[in-house]
């Protein structure tokens, strides 16, 4: 059985994580309203679920450790690049590739962690 409150903290942990992704991504390509944090929040809950699913000791700090890293490696990217968050003037490419170099410098930083964590 799934624990609510460690559900709810993995749950806003990884949407700290995807949140350096949705957001400019949302500017790039001109989506309006609220789908996009609403869409970042339903995936954070399902992979949340299926993280804690799969492994109920999870160390939900480990998790928001890691969520934490990837924003602020994300953002600092975003301004070396000169791109810019929420500028509008990094195309949809340079945003996933700064993501996805923002999570795998921490993952990889972690590396003997998460594999730990991600054992059963």
């Amino acid at each position: 059985m799934v624990s609510g409150s460690r559900i709810l903290s993995l749950t806003f942990a990884l949407t700290l994580a995807i949140t350096t992704l949705v957001g400019p991504l949302a500017d790039a390509l001109d989506v309006r309203g609220n789908s996009g944090i609403f869409g970042a929040l339903g995936v954070a809950l399902l992979l949340a679920y299926v993280l804690l699913s799969y492994n109920p000791d999870l160390y939900v700090d480990g998790v928001w450790h890691f969520a934490f890293l990837v924003f602020l490696l994300s953002v600092g990217v975003h301004v070396l690049l000169g791109t810019g968050l929420t500028d509008g003037n990094a195309t949809p490419a340079q945003i996933v590739l700064v993501w996805l170099i923002a999570v795998g410098a921490v993952a990889a930083a972690f590396r003997t962690t998460v594999i730990e964590q991600l054992r059963v």
